[in-house]
């Protein structure tokens, strides 16, 4: 008689338990192993980042370092000169910071904020003589005056990304050679030192001083101001000026005044370089006679198109101290008296707050980043526009704001990917973190010798060329980030 084996329930429960058992532990190594993975690539990434946005502050420096030191040439109207890129020293095997100045939408390296029109002190009529500014659009930008930055632009009724930035969409002057946005004419950052470049007979002796201030009325600061830069007898007559009625307001007096004695446009040269009515340390909204595109020179008072056309075509044949002086154009026969004596309560000769874009980012160890139209990719990237003032002898980065992803934005929306709600003057720029909340480092690096800064800014709230506390839109400078050192004149 055969016997039945029984089966034991419970053995196959142990066996089916101990299965799950190793398959979870098995996923459990899987996922740790991966999450030490995922870790040490996020290490690497955040570490990367980090040298990316050290690398493009270092950068910012090194640029305000080399305009610092050309500053006196920068006085006398002479263009910066600024290294195409750096590269931080590193050992065999090392990933490479390095940053690059870059222009941006196919500018210049360094393009001048004084060749623009400051938008906070032009008048209704000035803006709506800029081809791309209807009067409607004028009188708006002038009621909702005053502006911290030209991204604030974005906020006034009628202003599109089209109408604010290149590439973001098709302008009737592209071809032209003319600029075609309110970013390209625009700017809050025209400050022009209030100090003399040495102009007349023993002008070189007073050569960085501050200009004569004549004001509305007559002081003993004055005459003694006028004593200092000449002598007694001119203190005296200037003194008996005055007592006769004579009052100067603005540079257009001055002009003026040299008239009524029958100076010629030569004779206004040390005047126009010596004097000022304007009390404090800068003037603001003075336009570059010598970089100002037509389009601009043409909405200051005095000068029409044709007159704008002759002065871009003839000043980069003249030798440079041939146009030191803001009375050229008249000098040269290109400007009548009558339209070189309206047009002088607007213009300089020299630009002395410069717009730069500083890239930073690292260069992987393993060999070069192909290359995109010539130029050697950065992993990482960070790229920061900013604004370098030299108008005082102690730097300063007047603006500065994270734009890395501000060209894409850019082309998503002429390519309508963007909704429509959206505006890349409040929200592209946005998107890419404003930086401010942080104090550079007290000593701008040396220009041959740039080391990556202490610690790189990261993602305040507002960007750095809005209004502070103490702004003066008639003279001051808005912006507050300063490099300690000099006197600040």
């Amino acid at each position: 008689m055969s016997r039945t084996r029984s089966s034991n329930p419970g053995r196959g429960l142990v066996i089916l338990v101990v299965l799950v058992v190793v398959t979870l532990s098995a996923l459990i190594g899987s996922s740790v192993l991966l999450m030490g993975d995922h870790a040490r690539a996020s290490t690497s990434h955040d570490r990367r980042s980090a040298q990316a946005r050290l690398a493009a502050w270092s950068g910012v420096q090194a640029v305000m370092s080399r305009l610092h030191a050309q500053r006196d040439e920068l006085l006398d109207g002479v263009s910066p000169v600024l290294p195409e890129s750096w590269t931080f020293p590193i050992e065999e095997g090392s990933s490479a910071p390095a940053f690059r100045v870059v222009g941006a939408s196919g500018q210049l390296a360094a393009v001048s904020e004084n060749a623009k029109l400051d938008v906070n002190m032009a008048t209704v009529e000035m803006l709506e003589s800029l081809t791309m500014v209807s009067t409607t659009l004028a009188r708006a930008i002038v009621d909702a005056r005053p502006f911290g930055s030209i991204g604030e632009l974005g906020g006034v009724p009628g202003v599109t990304p089209a109408l604010m930035y290149p590439g973001a969409g098709e302008q009737d002057t592209e071809g032209s050679g003319e600029p075609g946005t309110l970013s390209e004419v625009l700017t809050v950052f025209a400050f022009d030192p209030n100090i003399q470049l040495g102009e007349g007979d023993d002008g070189e002796e007073h050569r960085g001083n501050r200009r004569v201030y004549l004001g509305p009325n007559w002081s003993d600061d004055a005459h003694q101001a006028v004593v200092d830069r000449w002598d007694e007898s001119a203190a005296q007559f200037i003194e008996g000026l005055f007592e006769e009625g004579e009052r100067l307001n603005k540079t257009s007096d001055v002009v003026a005044l040299m008239r009524r004695f029958s100076a010629s446009p030569e004779g206004w040269v040390e005047a126009l370089d010596a004097v000022t009515t304007v009390e404090g340390e800068h003037v603001r909204g003075l336009v570059d006679l010598n970089r100002a595109p037509a389009v601009v020179l043409a909405a200051i008072p005095g000068i029409d198109e044709t007159g704008a056309h002759a002065i871009v075509d003839l000043r980069d044949r003249l030798g440079l101290d041939q146009r030191r002086s803001i009375a050229w154009p008249a000098i040269e026969g290109i400007l009548t008296e009558d339209e070189l004596q309206e047009a002088s309560d607007w213009l300089t000769t020299r630009s002395t707050q410069w717009r730069v874009r500083v890239e930073g980012g690292v260069m992987p160890a393993g060999g070069p980043v192909p290359a995109v139209e010539g130029e050697q990719l950065m992993l990482d990237r960070v790229v920061y526009d900013c604004v370098i003032d030299v108008s005082s002898r102690r730097p300063r980065v007047a603006y500065l704001r994270d734009v890395s992803a501000f060209d894409i934005a850019l082309a998503m929306q002429d390519d309508g990917e963007a909704p429509e709600s959206e505006t890349l003057d409040e929200d592209a720029e946005r998107e890419s973190d404003a930086v401010d909340g942080f104090e550079p480092s007290n000593e701008a690096p040396h220009e041959d010798d740039v080391e990556p800064a202490g610690e790189a800014p990261d993602g305040p709230e507002e960007p750095m060329g809005d209004l502070a506390d103490g702004d003066d839109l008639t003279t001051g400078r808005i912006g507050r980030w300063t490099v300690s050192g000099g006197d600040g004149s």
